[in-house]
């Protein structure tokens, strides 16, 4: 009767939370605390023939959220890689800086926002999910397996929190060879930008931001707002070009993409240095050669490469005020 009164608590939770009439405290949680003790736990529970390879590498650790509910979406996943892999195998879990520079479209039809986010994947060979099945795993009561084995409620408790976590779910997976989940938690700015903003208060504010490509740009903005600063942008190099010839004593530096059209990042470079020959001017790209690397390093610029993090635009800025 206790193990009947239990299952059935423990359903009705369940029911809760993917209904949403179970509230959630979202409140500033370290991330990779949960995930230690989540995959500590979760060692013991799989079998020895079931290896768990965890790896964090996000830069930030604290987000917002509820930890006993990101723990239980943690649980339902692994466990759902657990039965998919039948005789031995490999679960790796970890995270990873993700930054989203135009709307994307995941599994389930599931539109992505441009913006930054921490990572949290997990991956299996198991057996895999068939792609006739792959749209339904998120469905409550719906399961492959047999009744003694499951609510089905599991994966449709990952959709629900993650979803009140203003997250995102991408699933992809291959019968046969296994299958990974991603989930997209956005960065609260508040408990994730370094410290290095403070060094905004005694300086002149106004970055000038380049870059052709609109959804990239508006990214950009963003966190550089984030970070402290009035940002004036510019999707053309040339209307860049001209605010700077009326207002560059009021642009303490300039952020750049190298590979537009109209004007490279290296032209308008060189003709901001014309009008302010004391110019700063951070250089963002994707493609640059190690030969132009080379080149514009010699005449005292630095170059970030995309995609970058918080952490890495926030201590490229910091090196002008050393």
């Amino acid at each position: 009767i206790i193990h009947i009164s239990q299952s059935a608590a423990e359903l009705t939770k369940k029911i809760l939370m993917f209904s949403k009439k179970k509230s959630s405290s979202n409140r500033p949680v370290n991330l990779k605390k949960i995930m230690d003790n989540t995959c500590k736990m979760m060692e013991f529970i799989l079998s020895k023939e079931i290896d768990l390879i965890y790896s964090y590498d996000a830069n930030d650790e604290v987000i917002m959220g509820d930890e006993s509910q990101l723990e239980s979406m943690l649980v339902n996943i692994i466990l759902n890689s657990k039965d998919a892999i039948k005789n031995n195998g490999t679960i790796k879990i970890g995270t990873m800086d993700t930054v989203i520079y135009s709307e994307m479209t995941l599994s389930h039809d599931v539109k992505i926002k441009p913006g930054q986010y921490i990572q949290i994947y997990v991956e299996d060979n198991g057996s895999g999910i068939d792609s006739n099945i792959l749209h339904r795993i998120f469905e409550p009561y719906f399961s492959t397996k047999a009744k003694s084995q499951g609510t089905g409620l599991g994966l449709s408790v990952v959709f629900g929190t993650v979803k009140s976590h203003s997250g995102y779910l991408n699933v992809t997976s291959t019968p046969g060879l296994g299958t990974r989940f991603e989930i997209f938690i956005p960065i609260h700015k508040e408990y994730c930008v370094p410290d290095n903003k403070k060094i905004t208060e005694d300086k002149n504010n106004t970055v000038m931001l380049v870059d052709d490509d609109v959804n990239v740009l508006d990214v950009e903005a963003e966190m550089l707002e984030d970070l402290g600063y009035d940002v004036v942008k510019f999707n053309s190099p040339l209307d860049a070009l001209k605010y700077y010839e009326k207002n560059y004593r009021d642009i303490s530096f300039s952020v750049v993409d190298i590979i537009m059209p109209e004007l490279s990042g290296k032209e308008l470079f060189e003709r901001i240095t014309l009008i302010n020959e004391e110019a700063v001017v951070i250089f963002i790209t994707g493609f640059a050669q190690e030969a132009e690397y080379e080149e514009l390093m010699k005449k005292g610029v630095m170059i970030i490469e995309k995609p970058f993090t918080y952490e890495i635009l926030s201590e490229k800025i910091a090196q002008i005020y050393l």
